[in-house]
């Protein structure tokens, strides 16, 4: 039988040391490198301003899609042509996602997030395009 020492799953795995219990606050300097509310590539000043951008970005979307839908149903011609501009907007939302994805993942080095920005600054300019195209 197995005694109170012995692994779950394999004896060849050490066991980590035990960790000392870290204070609830810093009276120090120093920071703790295993700070929950960010992580060590980002202050939390550059992290509220991605999350507001991203939120104006998903808001100018959701505004377009409501809008093409509307006009899409309440034409009488052209209903496919209004629905398929917000369509091509999700596509290219997709896109931003997608590459999101990659950042986060690491297959996109943090010295090009400055191509997310553009990114979604060209959904912001497509979504206004798209508002005036759909009301002229």
């Amino acid at each position: 039988m197995a005694d109170d020492k012995t692994g779950l799953l394999s004896t060849s795995r050490p066991t980590p040391p035990p960790q000392s219990p870290t204070p609830s606050h810093s009276t120090g300097g120093g920071t703790s490198a295993e700070a929950v509310y960010h992580d060590s590539s980002q202050s939390p000043n550059s992290r509220l301003i991605q999350v507001l951008y991203v939120s104006l970005v998903v808001v100018m979307i959701m505004i377009t899609m409501c809008l093409s839908i509307y006009r899409g149903a309440d034409a009488e011609a052209n209903r496919g042509t209004y629905l398929m501009l917000g369509i091509c907007l999700l596509g290219f939302a997709v896109v931003e996602v997608c590459l999101i994805f990659f950042a986060r993942n690491g297959d996109l080095p943090k010295g090009k997030t400055w191509f997310l920005y553009f990114v979604g600054f060209c959904i912001i300019l497509e979504s206004i395009f798209t508002d005036v195209l759909l009301f002229q």
